[in-house]
């Protein structure tokens, strides 16, 4: 009847009441290198390892266009609509965001969170066509937000002035670079831990762990590139499901399955329970209008662009798209 999610972010918040007006000191640090590089890929890992391949290829065209099309939707006119509220006066008279800084703004906000949509629809048990399409937007849009956000903060760097049209090119270019790059690496580690795991009969107990290692390389790899490491620890996850599995000793896949589905459930416990946490606390820089508009413009025109991209999935061939 209520999601664990939200049970787990209540109960961080009041966990941090408790801190806060307890102590002077925030005991607790939830930071980017703890979620990116150890509780993110433990998450992914699973929802790519077990995730069925044939259902999310037969569906690959309507996911793409998710992904690509919806996100940069998303972001045109999110950032376009806060950027014309914030010329007109809406976010005060001192808060005039330009238009690159609202479009760097709604590039973060544009996507949709994996871990928020693995633990909502594991909770609801949603069909595994509506799972596959949703998720697999999800993941792919890694690359599309990366490209924006990192395409927009250079821009703002160079100002709007100086913008020429080459550098409009290279960001596009740099979607291509970051998406293709990124699956092709998880591809070559989930080939390498087929092969290694074809001589790995004489130590099972360590057939679990490699496909573990694998995976993280996969990540790490794609990181240190500036690649997407969630499309690289996807694609790693969907290789070795289809040939790591076939090698390894059925002890082995069970040990496995369990390892992996114990450990992103404790991922995604740590990361609601701190988002709850982390959320009470003084240094809040709050502005009504900013913060009612991005909600409403992420609500209003999320709905419409779904609404729009799945009516044009209709015209998709059905050997791509269902």
């Amino acid at each position: 009847m209520f999601p664990e999610s939200c049970i787990l972010i209540i109960f961080g918040v009041v966990i941090g009441f408790v801190v806060f007006f307890s102590s002077d000191e925030h005991p607790f640090s939830f930071t980017p290198q703890l979620f990116f590089l150890l509780l993110l890929p433990l998450i992914i890992l699973d929802a790519g390892y077990f995730m069925p391949n044939r259902t999310f290829f037969d569906h690959l065209g309507t996911v793409l266009l998710m992904a690509v099309i919806g996100t940069i939707w998303n972001m045109l006119t999110i950032g376009g609509g806060l950027y014309a509220c914030g010329q007109a006066g809406f976010f005060g008279e001192d808060t005039k965001p330009g238009i690159l800084e609202t479009f760097l703004f709604s590039s973060l906000i544009s996507a949709v969170d994996p871990v928020a949509v693995l633990a909502l629809f594991d909770e609801i048990k949603a069909e595994e066509v509506i799972y596959i399409v949703v998720f697999g937007e999800s993941l792919l849009n890694d690359a599309v937000t990366v490209v924006l956000y990192d395409m927009f903060e250079s821009y703002v760097e160079i100002g709007e002035d100086n913008l020429n049209v080459g550098d409009v090119f290279k960001g596009v270019a740099s979607f291509f670079v970051v998406a293709l790059g990124g699956t092709l690496i998880g591809i070559i580690w989930g080939y390498v831990a087929a092969f290694i795991t074809r001589f790995t009969h004489h130590a099972q107990i360590l057939e679990p762990l490699l496909v573990f290692a694998m995976a993280f390389l996969s990540y790490y790899t794609a990181e240190m590139f500036k690649l997407s490491a969630i499309l690289s620890i996807t694609f790693c996850g969907i290789t070795m499901k289809n040939y790591v599995e076939r090698n390894i000793t059925t002890n082995s896949q069970t040990a496995l399955k369990y390892m992996t589905k114990m450990m992103a459930s404790a991922s995604e416990t740590i990361i609601f329970i701190f988002l709850g946490i982390v959320t009470v606390q003084e240094n809040h820089d709050w502005n009504w209008g900013f913060v009612g508009f991005t909600i409403l413009f992420a609500s209003l025109f999320r709905a419409i662009g779904k609404y729009r991209l799945l009516y044009l999935t209709l015209f998709v061939p059905t050997s791509y798209c269902r």
